[in-house]
């Protein structure tokens, strides 16, 4: 069996989630006895990337770097079906998309991989977002995979697909997040506090991105709200860049915020900050699945998480809910994580029950099955 997989979304951004996705599913798929062949079609000005990710995976399948543009090739069939895939990149059985490139194919069956509808979901935070193409490639494809059950019950309300050309499977964390010992915890901080200029014996983590649906605001209202009613050496440290402030989403109070909360940025390595970690702080408004969710779990991190979309289906009774529109609700959970040892045990220990239920070798024996039973 060969499949035709989109390269380009996987390289084009190591710190993406198209990247964890790709490269953890390939990984898995290295571990499978009946791995089927993989064509790893690229535009050309990607093939250093390319082949960084490919020295991962031993013995996968082949690199294909195209001459052409993919984003000229998208736009032109539009208008036309040819040419195929086929006389591009060779023959396959199976064409898989990461993404939206939806090519057409000599009669060979497309599958698409829905990560989330949030555009669909939250259309005040994406009104400049350009959904064209995503919508062509739902016309053209003639299976899907959804990455929880949420996201399936989002594509059969919004598209109206019969549940039966929809497949679920689920996300996993990185083989690198793992327990370290207690010395080596001791180690890690005192890095992570030379790093960012503050000591950090307790913290929590969240994450912050441009999109609004991460609630940052609110988490960090939440934390600051909790002056005098936490223990003062705990610090909350938000990685990734801030979403800039409107009318609608409302300004961070910066004259509020203590020396407590940290902004890290953008940060490359953020297993050290989750396995020194004594909780994650995920209250974002809609997920198609959560991955920071099972990231802490693989870290023995506690987890405070949205009661809403795909999280509780992630999380399971591993987590504290939220409710995420609540301050008050954020800042409960958080007083209660940070004052209770005995509950952040608990929650770590059911995190470790519920991790066995993630991994890139069953998404990659579950996405063999489709393919088996799609040909």
């Amino acid at each position: 069996m060969r499949i035709a997989f989109d390269f380009n979304p996987v390289v084009l951004n190591k710190f993406s989630g198209f990247y964890s996705f790709g490269t953890g599913l390939l990984k898995g798929f290295s571990t499978l006895s009946d791995s089927p062949e993989f064509l790893l079609f690229h535009s050309r000005r990607f093939h250093r990337q390319s082949q960084e990710a490919m020295a991962m995976f031993s013995d996968i399948g082949e690199l294909k770097p195209t001459s052409l543009k993919m984003r000229w090739l998208e736009n032109f069939w539009k208008y036309s079906n040819y040419p195929k895939l086929e006389s591009l990149v060779g023959d396959f059985d199976i064409y898989h998309s990461l993404h939206h490139l939806m090519p057409p194919t000599r009669g060979k069956p497309r599958i698409l991989t829905v990560h989330d509808l949030r555009r669909y979901k939250l259309p005040q935070f994406y009104k400049k977002s350009k959904l064209n193409r995503f919508e062509e490639a739902i016309k053209r494809a003639d299976h899907f995979i959804a990455v929880s059950n949420s996201t399936k019950n989002d594509l059969c309300e919004f598209f109206e697909i019969p549940e039966k050309k929809i497949d679920v499977v689920h996300l996993a964390a990185g083989s690198d997040f793992e327990l370290v010992d207690e010395s080596k915890k001791i180690e890690i901080k005192k890095q992570l506090s030379a790093k960012f200029g503050i000591e950090l014996n307790n913290y929590l983590i969240t994450f912050s991105s441009p999109d609004k649906r991460k609630n940052i605001k609110r988490v960090i209202d939440a934390f600051i709200s909790l002056r005098g009613k936490i223990p003062d050496g705990f610090k909350l440290v938000v990685v990734g860049s801030l979403p800039k402030n409107d009318e609608q989403y409302g300004e961070i109070d910066f004259d509020k915020i203590c020396n407590n909360v940290i902004f890290a940025g953008q940060q490359e390595n953020i297993k050290d900050l989750f396995v020194c970690a004594d909780g994650l702080i995920f209250a974002s408004i809609y997920e198609g699945f959560g991955v920071p969710i099972v990231e802490a779990f693989a870290s023995g991190t506690a987890v405070i998480t949205s009661n809403i979309s795909s999280m509780p289906e992630v999380a399971g009774e591993a987590a504290l809910y939220v409710e995420p529109y609540s301050v008050e609700s954020i800042a409960d959970a958080i007083c209660r994580l940070c004052r209770e040892t005995d509950l952040r045990d608990k929650l770590v220990a059911s995190g470790f029950e519920r991790l066995k239920q993630f991994s890139w070798g069953k998404s990659a024996e579950k996405t063999l099955a489709i393919y088996n039973k799609l040909l």
